[in-house]
């Protein structure tokens, strides 16, 4: 486990399950935008359902991490779709959501995967 990512109709998911280094996803982002298949610019879907860890990640981690997008801006077309079903999740997502936009990527933290989905290829799509 730890932090994975696939590409696929032009979406980068990255999904963190289990336990994992604030590092790791740093890591394995730098490693999919580089990656040939990765277009250019990408949709970026960060699914946080699995994770066993956030929980206990302390805010300025979760501010380093949300804060290291600004540089991606551009290549991620200045947004970010956060999946994250529970209420803990949700909530420490929405939080790093406020810095990701302080770096100039608008994040929204859905509970489904089709809702942010569609958030990211511009279709209604309904926070709850």
């Amino acid at each position: 486990m730890g932090v994975e990512y696939q590409i696929q109709d032009g979406v980068l998911m990255m999904s963190f399950a289990g336990t994992y280094e604030p590092d790791d996803v740093a890591a394995r982002f730098v490693a999919a935008i580089q990656d040939p298949a990765c277009p250019k610019p990408v949709a970026l879907l960060v699914d946080v359902s699995r994770s066993e860890v956030l929980a206990e990640r302390p805010s300025a981690e979760i501010k380093r991490i949300a804060e290291f997008l600004g540089p991606y801006a551009d290549r991620i077309g200045g947004r970010c779709a956060v999946v994250a079903p529970s209420d803990v999740h949700f909530g420490l997502s929405q939080m790093g959501s406020v810095h990701t936009e302080r770096v100039g990527v608008t994040a929204r933290v859905f509970r489904a995967r089709d809702q942010a989905l569609a958030w990211l290829k511009g279709e209604p799509a309904s926070r709850t």
